[in-house]
């Protein structure tokens, strides 16, 4: 590809996404609240076709679009399997994976089970891979793709099954991860498949199918074990007990005779990406690191082996082994300053490449590169009902907490709000979930909302955020309530003294650990918010911790939340005293409480929970309760009746936003400066 020609073609199209529009009436609630109308899109191993998800009429298409001649193809309704992604097999199939909450008794009466249908492009039927009845499993458990047969109706992939003769809700049900053979056509396993153990995590095999290397790991013990694979036999070729290991295994080395492994060693703060010899486990020196972000992934292609690295960061960071592919991504990255360009999809070859460009100054766009051509396009908009006018700015800035501690956080300005007019403006406050996760620059559906609401967002990424390093992230441990929660309250403080925020107009709203921050910023600093939105939220640390217990005290997820939020044996009036349901007494403002009623990860108990203390200490307070979804409240019907609350609660408690500004010539925005 010449760059110079794509450059030349890209600006215009640009040009054209950047168009100025005249202020307008802000968009409807469901242009934000409904799922995307194009999402999930991927382009086909021979690059002539696309697949996505269509938002038609209410319902999910998978729809299948020609390129050459633009003619689309509705193959299935997705809606009823909570569509999450799609996955190109070969020409003639796709996996379209989806999830649905079940019952699986007896320590939880629900779980958001994940599953995967086969999709023939010819005949528009699919199967679901490895179906309930199989495996005595009430849902697969798949896993990586690993290698497509030479025949190209079967799979190789991992998956979970149960040992022969035990009941789906026994609490002795040994369960294992197998590398298994799939029929596409009709969903089944072929053969017994190779067994892993009980701490089985991930596999790694050749084209043919056959077993390379896989990972254990300990729940408890936190050994990390790596076995090769020779003529079908095991060996182990490495073992650590390092605590904070979080080694995993990548994918296949370029000509084989090594795979790849995500590693932090000999002190190292990131991660970074490393060969590992599969005869005997020796270790090579960092292939792709960066000094100030972690490999948090890899691209592969369909034979699993890795092509590229990808880095955390508010913007999507890649270095392709092949040094002019890699130079021909960041060529095309560097023509969207403003915005987060992710690499969606490509083709086998590589002569076609699929771009996500979100988080700037105009709606989310996939943009299809042509290398051979130099060409360059938009061939969908994933929200078409919102204009460039309605997106407010998304820009990174950091401000130092109390104890000097450098924390970065996304801001979202007003949508149509002039930078001359962005003083002492309505503040939403909104820390993201997790904890150990981070925002990126993007479309968030939800800042998005409010900055056409006319309020500006703060999203800080507190300590205890994933993605800025193990020290950073390490930082947040045990410090729910506490110093995260300071973190977000000093964000708070320094848009107040930058002149942007009225002190009297802030509001703090977040989902699942951010709604716990919400109510913990309600309890905890009450003087700081009019009010405050809690969706999905934690409310009651000893309950909560109780509730992941129940699966056993050396139950994984418990020994996690454990070293994380505290110890209820050892520490129970700290944790109680940064447990907003046992503070309600302090709140001074209003509380609004959306939970959905199958959420698996927060029981909405804990929603109910503080809605009673709340009540019972004279407070006011709102529950709304989501029938039929999930923690992410994934329908788009469920989603825009979550906005229409949040947005009258808003309106009522915060008041009016700042209202757009008149139309003017267009002028590039400046950077914020840092609080």
């Amino acid at each position: 590809m010449s760059i110079a020609r794509l450059a030349a073609c890209a600006f215009a199209v640009v040009g054209a996404l950047l168009a100025v529009l005249p202020a307008s009436a802000k968009p409807p609630i469901e242009a934000f609240g409904d799922q995307p109308t194009i999402r999930a899109m991927q382009v086909s191993p021979d690059g002539e076709r696309m697949i996505f998800i269509h938002l038609i009429g209410g319902k999910e298409m998978l729809v299948v679009m020609d390129l050459a001649t633009g003619k689309r193809v509705n193959l299935l309704d997705a809606t009823n399997i909570k569509a999450r992604s799609i996955r190109f097999i070969n020409e003639d199939y796709v996996l379209l994976y989806g999830s649905k909450s079940v019952n699986i008794g007896p320590f939880r009466d629900l779980a958001e089970m994940g599953g995967a249908f086969s999709v023939n492009l010819k005949t528009a039927k699919a199967k679901q891979l490895l179906p309930p009845g199989e495996t005595g499993l009430l849902q697969s458990g798949l896993g990586d793709v690993l290698a497509v047969d030479r025949d190209g109706k079967h799979i190789y992939t991992d998956a979970f099954s149960r040992s022969p003769g035990l009941g789906t809700g026994s609490s002795t049900a040994w369960v294992s991860f197998d590398l298994v053979k799939i029929n596409l056509d009709t969903g089944l396993k072929i053969g017994p498949g190779i067994k892993g153990s009980k701490g089985t995590r991930a596999w790694i095999a050749d084209s043919d199918g056959k077993p390379l290397a896989r990972l254990d790991a300990g729940d408890v013990s936190q050994e990390r074990e790596i076995f090769g694979y020779t003529d079908g036999k095991s060996k182990e070729i490495y073992s650590t007990k390092d605590v904070l290991s979080e080694l995993g295994v990548a994918g296949v080395k370029e000509g084989g005779g090594a795979i790849l492994i995500i590693d932090r060693r000999d002190g190292s703060k990131f991660q970074a990406l490393y060969e590992m010899s599969l005869a005997d486990g020796k270790v090579s020196a960092p292939i792709a690191s960066r000094p100030d972000a972690d490999v948090e992934g890899v691209i592969t292609d369909r034979g699993h082996v890795v092509k590229a690295a990808v880095f955390s960061g508010f913007k999507p960071r890649y270095e392709f082994f092949d040094k002019t592919l890699n130079a021909d991504v960041a060529g095309v990255q560097k023509l969207f300053p403003d915005e987060a360009v992710l690499v969606a999809g490509w083709s086998d070859d590589w002569s076609k490449i699929l771009f996500l460009v979100e988080g700037g100054k105009f709606p989310s766009q996939y943009v299809l590169a042509d290398r051979a051509k130099g060409k360059m396009s938009v061939v969908a908009q994933m929200r078409p009902g919102i204009t460039d006018a309605d997106v407010g700015q998304v820009a990174a800035i950091r401000y130092n907490a109390r104890d000097k501690l450098p924390i970065p956080a996304l801001i979202t300005w007003p949508a149509g709000v002039a930078e001359a007019e962005r003083k002492k403006l309505p503040l939403i406050v909104m820390p993201h979930g997790g904890p150990e996760a981070y925002d990126r620059i993007e479309f968030d559906w939800l800042a998005q909302f409010f900055a056409n609401e006319g309020y500006m967002v703060l999203q800080p990424q507190f300590r205890g955020s994933d993605g800025f390093g193990v020290d950073f992230r390490n930082a947040g441990h045990l410090q729910w309530g506490r110093a995260m929660q300071h973190d977000i309250s000093d964000g708070l403080a320094a848009l107040v003294a930058s002149g942007w925020v009225d002190p009297a107009r802030v509001c703090i709203v977040g989902w699942s650990y951010g709604g716990y921050a919400a109510l913990a910023g309600a309890t905890l600093t009450p003087e700081l918010y009019k009010c405050a939105v809690s969706v999905a939220g934690v409310s009651d640390l000893p309950e909560m911790l109780s509730w992941e217990r129940r699966a056993g005290i050396k139950a994984p997820s418990y020994i996690y939340w454990r070293s994380r939020i505290g110890d209820p044996a050892t520490d129970p009036e700290q944790i109680k005293a940064v447990s907003p349901a046992q503070q309600a007494a302090n709140v001074r403002a209003p509380v609004l409480l959306i939970h959905g009623s199958q959420d698996t990860t927060v029981p909405i108990e804990q929603s109910t929970i503080m809605e009673r203390a709340l009540k019972q200490a004279g407070k006011q307070v709102k529950l709304v309760r989501i029938t039929g979804d999930d923690h992410s409240l994934v329908t788009s019907e469920n989603r825009r009746a979550a906005l229409i609350e949040i947005g009258a609660f808003l309106a009522q408690h915060l008041g009016p936003g700042a209202p757009r500004s008149a139309p003017a010539p267009a002028t590039p925005a400046a950077a914020p400066p840092t609080p």
